[in-house]
């Protein structure tokens, strides 16, 4: 009996440790195609994936143009070094939500979304902020947890001083205004969150402190 104790023993020591399972390229197109399934977007897109890295400080610093919609917004191009910036499907599954919904009304509007497009070079942040609520409603038909949107944005959105002289919206704000509408319209990812210990998680609610109090009150008025 000692001798099977500890035969037992040795091997759930000498067992290898299972980490969570990170995305692969193989994973990029099946979460793709769930999220237009799921969603039921009547718009052929393609994802394709490439190992050139569009931006050697993406590791850093992931902006939107590292996943990158073609002139056509039906193909969609994510670059490895976003891959290697996502811990999980769910995180996947945000950014390519997010693209999907910059892509979805790329051939709307006068001259098949001509003005539209060009609009968005000139001023992307509404269309930016629009597309990361969009991504929400995506993520959590498609059955994946909207939260890890705030988790991906944490880890990879630096934060600059003022708005009006960035390109893209403010990191916090974008934070702040994904959290407010999973609040509003999907409580039960914040009641039951299970990124609540997630270092990044963490550090999003450190860093808005004051925002989260305003938000507080405007949610309590």
């Amino acid at each position: 009996m000692k001798k099977i104790l500890f035969l037992i023993l040795a091997l759930i020591l000498l067992s290898p440790i299972v980490e969570a399972k990170k995305t692969t390229p193989e994973d990029i197109a099946p979460i793709g195609f769930k999220i237009l399934e799921s969603n039921n977007i009547q718009k052929r897109m393609v994802f394709k994936y490439t190992i050139c890295i569009k931006n050697p400080r993406a590791t850093l610093d992931y902006k939107p143009e590292n996943i990158g919609l073609d002139s056509t917004g039906r193909i969609l191009w994510i670059y490895g070094d976003v891959l290697n910036l996502t811990d999980n499907e769910d995180e996947l599954a945000g950014l390519l939500s997010q693209a999907i919904a910059m892509g979805e009304n790329s051939y709307k509007g006068v001259f098949r979304g001509f003005f539209s497009h060009a609009a968005y070079y000139f001023n992307p942040r509404p269309k930016e902020n629009k597309a990361d609520l969009k991504a929400v409603d995506y993520m959590v038909k498609a059955g994946y947890n909207p939260v890890a949107l705030i988790v991906v944005y944490s880890k990879t959105l630096a934060q600059t001083r003022y708005e009006w002289c960035h390109y893209y919206p403010l990191a916090t704000k974008r934070m702040i205004n994904i959290y407010e509408y999973i609040y509003k319209n999907y409580p039960q990812y914040l009641k039951n969150n299970s990124y609540a210990n997630n270092i990044y998680y963490q550090n999003f609610i450190h860093n808005t402190t004051k925002e989260m109090k305003k938000l507080e009150k405007k949610l309590n008025d």
